[in-house]
This record gives C-alpha cells, structure tokens and sequence, in this order.
C-alpha cells in the first residue's frame, strides 16, 4: 500500500472524547447522591413527633404573632385514640410567638382556639392559647380549620372577638375549593 508509514510512538489518534449523554448522567447521578451524603451528615431524628403539622397565617391584627401546630395522636393505651366511631382523635399543640396582649385588640381577656368545620357552620372550642408552646385541646374531626380567636373570656360558647391566626388541617388541603360556592356560581 503506498502510504507514509509514521516511526513508531508518533501517530496520533484523535482525543476519545466521553460521549455527552454519558456525561450528563454522571453529572446528574452525582447530583442525585449529593443531598443523601448530606442528610448521611446531619442527626437524624430519634422519633417523628407527630402525624400532621398545620401551616398557621397570622391576620393583620396581629402582624408580630409567629405561631405553628401539630397534630398528635391523644392519649390512649393502644396508641391510637379513636372515638367509639372509629375516627382519630388527634391533640392539637401550638407553638406561638408575638401575640400582644388580648387587651390590645379590644375589649378581650384571652386567646382562644376553635376547630372550625370547612363550612363554617360548626366552631368546636380547643382551648386558650397564649405565647409559647400549648396543648389547646382534642379534636376528631377529620378536615377543619383552625382558628384563633380574641375573646372576652376564656371559655366562651360562641366566637365573637377577631380572628388573630389561622390554618387548614392537611386533610382540608385535598378540598377541591373550585366547586365551593365562594369561587364556583352554578355557571359553566
């Protein structure tokens, strides 16, 4: 064959270059890995605390108030407390910071919570509430809202005073509110 032969250890072959779809995917299984080296790093907790955390929004009555809740299963002796129904009943715990004094607002002595059905129609009371961290009361219903509210006494019947904090239990977050009758009119 007439072609120029190279001396031996001369010839150069093109670079081999790794394909980028090969690198792409070690790049992203890197990636992948990473937040589990991380969290291999960190303590990790002994024990979840509780089923259900609940989102608390303040009002602008009380711009300050900082607050969180969760929900953990009441007290019973076979680890689960259940009504004679067969439905959870759950302890309701608050976590609140920045709330003024109830006397701030008006006429009220007290912080109040309410398990609140999604309707509106039916307002439970928990317990009072005040800054720091409080068990406020049991609650079996399975979606509700819950509602903190200025009051003139500590164990009202009804709600009366304004609502300082609030929040949606997480089974209330599966609610499909486009068909409620506040956004949905009856109309296609």
């Amino acid at each position: 064959m007439g072609g120029t032969r190279r001396a031996a250890g001369t010839r150069r072959d093109p670079p081999r270059l790794v394909p980028a779809r090969l690198a792409w995917t070690v790049v992203a299984l890197a990636l992948l890995a990473l937040p589990t080296a991380v969290w291999s790093q960190q303590a990790r907790p002994a024990k979840r605390e509780g089923p259900y955390d609940i989102m608390m929004f303040n009002t602008p009555r009380t711009v300050d108030a900082v607050a969180e809740a969760r929900l953990f299963y009441a007290s019973s002796p076979f680890g689960v407390a259940v009504t004679v129904d067969g439905i959870d009943r759950y302890d309701v715990r608050l976590k609140v910071h920045g709330l003024p004094a109830p006397s701030t607002l008006g006429p009220y002595d007290a912080y109040v919570a309410w398990a609140v059905t999604p309707d509106l129609s039916t307002w439970r009371p928990l317990g009072t509430v005040g800054n720091g961290t409080t068990v406020v009361g049991t609650t079996d219903l399975n979606k509700f809202l819950l509602v903190v509210t200025a009051e003139a006494g500590a164990s009202p019947d009804t709600h009366h005073g304004p609502t300082v904090l609030h929040g949606t239990s997480p089974s209330g977050w599966l609610e499909n509110f486009l068909t409620h009758d506040a956004f949905f009119r009856g109309v296609y």
